[in-house]
This record gives C-alpha cells, structure tokens and sequence, in this order.
C-alpha cells in the first residue's frame, strides 16, 4: 500500500525523477503474430504496414518536451486517455497507450513503484497487489502460482489486466489472468485503476484494471544476478542483464525459476502427510529497443511455466496443474507532427492448462486446454484547441481454444474446438485545462456470435483548493463469456452455450486530501449487473453446478486510506474498504461463488529506513467474507522484510510470511501455510 503522492507540492513540477522509471527514450512495448484467418491476417496486415511506413518515413525532429498543460497541484500520476502516466521532471510521461506529453484527468488511481515493490514483503505481483485497498487475491498457493483476483467485490472473470497496456487476460477463464510471461524481477511497476476503465483498452473492467509495467532495458551495461531459499524446501535464482550496443540500440535478457517442496497437511490426528502443494516455475524475457529519429520501436517475448500440486485447488482430489505462457508483442511509437502521434501494436499470447485430477493416475480424468489471442491496433492523440486532446483507435482480435481430455481412459474432446473474432472502435476527449478537468469516452465491439455493444464512460476532475480535490466518475460495462462458462463439461460443473452478454454500469463519488507529507481520501462506489453469470444449482439438490445468466447484483462499498511519509522513505498507511454485494438469484437456487465476496478489507503498512543501508517493512492484512468456514470468512496476517544493500553492488534479504503462524484460507477448504521465511543474496555489476 503505497502513497501515489509522497510529496505534493504546489509548483507545476514538485517531483524528481523517479529512478525505477526508464531513462529518456525507452519505452515499453510488445511483438505480435496473427494466425491464419482472413479477419485476423487483415488487421495483422494493416499494422504491419503502419509499422513499415512509419519507420521508414523520413526522419522528424523529435520533440521531446513540447508545451505541456502544468500538471494539477499536488498530482503526479493522472490518467490521459484512459491510461495511467507517471509525471517526472521535466515533464516525462511513462507508461502510455499512445505517445502523450500532457497531464490529463486523475482519477482514483494507486501505484506501486519500483521502490514500494522493492520494500514488500510479497514476492509475487498476487502478493504485492493484496496491498492495495478494494483488491484481493484468493490464492491457492503462495509465491503466485495460482490465485483469483478480484477488486471491489467483482468475480474473477471482472477484472482487466494489461501488460504494458496489451490486453493479456485469458478467454478459457479467469483462473489465468495473473499468469503473467514475466518475472517478478521483470516489473517496474504495478497500477490499479478501479472503477471501469478506458474504453481504449477494452469493456470487461467490472471491478477495475491492472496494468503491470516491464522493466524496459536500461541506459548502461549491466548484470544483476541472485538466490534464494527458504521453508518447505523452497528455493530459486534469478539472473538478468543489460547489454547498451549504442546511444540508440539496448536489449534485456532475464531467466528465474522457482521451486517448493509445498506446505504439509495435518490430519485429524495430529499428524501430518505431504500435502501436495510442491511447485516448479520458470520465466525468461528478452526485449530490444531502438531509437530512431521522431520515435522508437519496442518488441518484448516473454515465456513462463507453473507445474504443481493441485491437492483441493477445484476439487477434493491430490490433483496435479502445469500451465504455460508464452507472449510476444512489438509496437513503434512515432510523432508524427507537432501535437499528433501515432502508435501502431501488434501482440500474441498463447496460453496451455493440463490439469489432471488424479496426479498419479491421469486416465481417470485429464484437461488439456490450449488457448490463443492474437491482435493488432493502431492508436494516436492529436491535440485540439483550447487544451483539448482526441484519442482515437480500431484494434481487431482472434481467440481460439482447442481442449482435449480424458475420460475413463478414453480420449477425446474436453471443451472442445472454438474461436471467435472482435473488432473495436474507441474515442475518448479529454480537457486537460482549468480546475475542472473532464473525460468523455465511447467504444463499440463487434464480436463473432454476440450482437454490437457500445461502451460509454465520463470522468469530472475539481481542484477545490490546493490541497484538496473531488472527482466522480461513470461507465457501462460488458463483457462476454469465457470458453469455460460455455463449453466446460465435468461430472462436478457444465457451461451453457447459450450464455449471454453480462452488462452493467458503475460509478464513484470521491475526495482526496494532500498537504505535506499526510495524503487521505474517500470514495465511495457502486456498480449495477445485470445477467450476470453465475454457476448455479437447485438448492441443495447435489446437481452439477451450472453456468447460467441467473442473477442480478448490485455492489457498493467504501474505500479509505490515510497514510504518511517522511521524506527520508519511512511510510505509515492504513487502508480500509467496507463492501455490501446484494446478489438476486431466483427462489430456489444457490450459487457457487456468492460466498467469496468481501465485506471489510483493512490494509496496514509501517517502513523504516534504518542505520547501516537497511530497510525494514511490517504489512497486515484482515479480511472479512459474508460467508464460509471460520478460517476463511475472518482472517488476519502479518508479514515482513528486511533488507540489505551492501558495497559494491551486495544486496540481501529476509521475508517472513504468516509472522504470527495463523490457520487460514483465501479459497474455501485450500489452507494456506504457517509462518515460513526465506532468504535472498545477490550483486549487481
């Protein structure tokens, strides 16, 4: 949990340069492959062009400080064309969907920098973002191997998540949506935007959006190299290097694996077995960026795999997971003119799920699922008069899944084959002058299988005084059925092919308060669903549960957080969310994950800079459900870290999780681990 807004300050400019950003010139961005299909090879054929013509055209001046609107007192991150900025001095924009150089509308927007991930005790992007007021993440086991993320009180399938603004969310289902192709050593940053988010970046942000920035490769030459162990036999390495050819021309490369032996489970009598939790994970990233004048170009492949223990992750069975990730993107990002760029993208992202029930005896039953998205877009911002900016975008996908399985040794078809194809339109204006500062977006999807939806969304800004500003915010919101909810088929869950379209609206009221080193806000949500899917059941008949446009919901809560930060980095926070879910099923049936809503979340952090370069960090967590077992509706944790920076590049650290060795559980009938800790020595060159 960190303050976005360390050191507000009334002058245009307050805040120096934050060195987990890039330096000047290099981005973030992303490669992408389109498969053979008509729709799919046109939209792949128009980027590549943009690409090719904006790169070989003739060179322009790049600019790259043109006259900004000073940014609001006090701010320095906002959002411009829905997508989050970072302000740096002078005034640098990192981060965005298109090429920007100009403040736009805030909204309610946390981040967790390159420093405040650093001092975490999470080890996992899972972990580090339950820090953040209104999200939880429902793990299944530590370290991220496997967990639901959800913000305010949406499910699973209602959250967005970007990488580097690409959309990497799964369509077989939302279980995958934090199987990231990245490291952790690979994230610069994380920002939660809750609350729907830009129509430039998609419709299904129920809850809000998360975008997980990369780390871009840096200025000079460089190695960074490390171990890890710890409990339950844990252990694991990390490796990454930056290699400077030119002024114009650097490339990252980065591996990390990860094992565990996994928690032991205790039995009724006290004593205790294997509990079938060990995990095995790797990743390995490789990026380039070139410099070129009036621009650059940015492409990034990124590949991961998760195999693990599954015992009672779904089921009540000693099932075994493996999962991979494989991501490619490239984007160029170009100025055209003077107030006027442009930013062509192309990404894939394969995702595979072999999930086994019976790890010792896979003929019984066995899931092979192979997903693909593959997409283009082109966006750009052009500024108007009267300090008004018009962001403008078409983007076409391809989703496709082929999922075989087992059954009784018999092989065959699990979900099946299927794909289906979208195209978007997406406009937003913005006004980025006075004390009031406003957003208006729209976006229109044509989906294979679904009927058009239009997208709309409004955003107000007001500086009050100084030190204190309003805002509000609204938009509709959509989003259509996983593969999951419409072709899964097991004795224990059955999809529905005719799922409709869930539908809704959400908006937020707030105030936030910055002087000195102090910084609190308020807001207050609420968000309306309409055919909302559920997996649900005839009360208490033991019938499979099934994926059905069932209920209706109507969500709203209240999030708070005060914090203080003094300026040699020590940091005190408290964040509270209050949350009220009212989900209309019919008379006569229950649903499956109706339980799992949050009622109150409160989020602690204390960091100490101390003597001799070291760091310390204490974060708690309580959580609090409408409904389920003791050890999951109530539960409070507490963990820690230590840390160290030697001479000559040493570093080491301590992390102790669950410090107060407490039984709990974030899904239902899963534990989660006592009091464990591990251990990191590196160098950097």
């Amino acid at each position: 949990m960190r303050n976005p807004n360390p050191n507000p300050n009334p002058n245009p400019n307050p805040n120096p340069p934050d060195p987990g950003r890039p330096g000047p010139g290099w981005g973030h961005g992303s490669i992408m492959l389109m498969k053979n299909d008509a729709c799919c090879k046109g939209m792949a054929l128009m980027a590549a062009l943009v690409l090719l013509t904006v790169h070989s055209g003739p060179g322009l001046a790049q600019d790259d400080n043109p006259d900004p609107a000073p940014p609001r007192p006090g701010v320095d991150f906002v959002v411009v064309n829905g997508d989050t900025l970072a302000l740096a001095a002078p005034l640098e924009v990192v981060g965005t969907v298109v090429p920007a150089a100009m403040p736009g509308l805030q909204r309610n927007l946390e981040k967790l920098d390159a420093a405040d991930l650093a001092a975490l005790p999470g080890r996992s992007v899972a972990e580090q973002l339950q820090t953040v007021p209104g999200v939880v993440v429902s793990q299944r086991q530590q370290y991220g191997v496997q967990g639901d993320l959800s913000i305010r009180g949406s499910s699973f399938e209602q959250v967005q998540v970007l990488m580097d603004g690409y959309d990497i969310s799964d369509p077989q289902t939302g279980h995958h949506v934090l199987n990231l192709p990245v490291g952790r050593g690979d994230i610069r940053s994380l920002e939660v935007l809750p609350g729907h988010g830009s129509v430039m970046y998609g419709s299904g942000g129920f809850g809000g959006t998360v975008n997980v920035l990369t780390v871009p490769p840096a200025e000079t030459t460089g190695l960074e190299a490390s171990l890890m162990g710890g409990g339950q036999g844990s252990w694991g390495t990390r490796v990454a290097a930056d290699i400077v050819s030119d002024e114009n021309n650097a490339a990252r490369l980065s591996f990390e694996n990860f094992r565990t032996d996994g928690r032991d489970l205790q039995l009724a009598d006290g004593s205790t077995v294997h509990g079938g939790t060990n995990a095995d994970t790797w990743s390995a990233t490789s990026r380039l960026a070139h410099r070129y004048d009036g621009g650059e170009t940015d492409v990034l492949l990124g590949a991961s795999k998760r195999d693990f223990g599954a015992l009672g992750f779904y089921a009540p069975y000693p099932s075994r997971e493996r999962t991979g990730t494989v991501f490619g993107a490239a984007r160029v990002s170009h100025r055209v003119r003077d107030g006027f760029h442009l930013e062509p993208r192309i990404f894939f992202r394969r995702h595979s799920d072999l999930f086994v029930l019976l790890r010792d005896n896979p003929d019984v039953y066995t899931n092979d699922h192979v997903t693909g998205k593959y997409g283009s877009a082109v966006r750009g911002i052009l500024a108007l008069p009267g300090s008004n900016t018009l962001a403008l975008g078409i983007e076409g996908v391809y989703e496709d899944i082929d999922s075989r399985g087992i059954r009784g040794g018999v092989a065959g078809p699990a979900l099946g084959y299927h794909l289906r194809r979208r195209m978007a339109l997406a406009a937003e204006l913005d006004n980025n002058d006075g004390p009031a500062l406003w957003q208006l977006g729209a976006r229109l999807d044509a989906r294979e299988g679904f009927a058009p939806r239009l997208t709309l969304t409004g955003a107000l800004s007001y500086a009050a005084t100084a030190h204190l500003n309003l805002r509000g915010s609204i938009g509709t919101v959509n989003r259509v059925p996983t593969f999951t909810e419409l072709y899964y088929a097991s004795p224990s869950d059955v999809g529905d092919p005719g799922l409709e379209v869930e539908t809704g609206y959400t908006w937020d009221l707030g105030a936030e308060w910055n002087q000195g080193s102090w910084r609190a806000r308020a807001t207050f949500f609420q968000r309306t669903e309409d055919d909302l899917i559920e997996w649900a059941r005839p009360l208490g008949s033991g019938d499979p549960w099934r994926s059905m446009n069932i209920a209706d919901a109507r969500v709203r809560g209240l999030e708070n957080l005060i914090s203080w930060r003094h300026g040699s980095g020590h940091l005190l926070a408290v964040g509270h969310t209050w949350l009220e879910k009212e989900l209309a099923l019919p008379d006569g049936y229950e649903g499956k994950y109706a339980l799992l809503t949050p009622r109150q979340q409160i989020q602690l952090q204390g960091t100490l800079r101390l003597p001799a370069r070291l760091a310390m960090t204490l974060t708690g967590r309580y959580l609090e459900r409408t409904a389920g077992p003791a050890d999951f509706r109530y539960f409070f944790v507490l963990d820690g870290r230590l840390d160290w920076e030697g001479p000559r590049g040493l570093f080491a650290g301590l992390v102790a999780t669950n410090i107060l060795d407490r039984r709990y559980e974030e899904i239902p009938g899963v534990p989660m681990s006592g009091f464990l800790v591990s251990g990191r020595l590196g160098v950097r060159f």
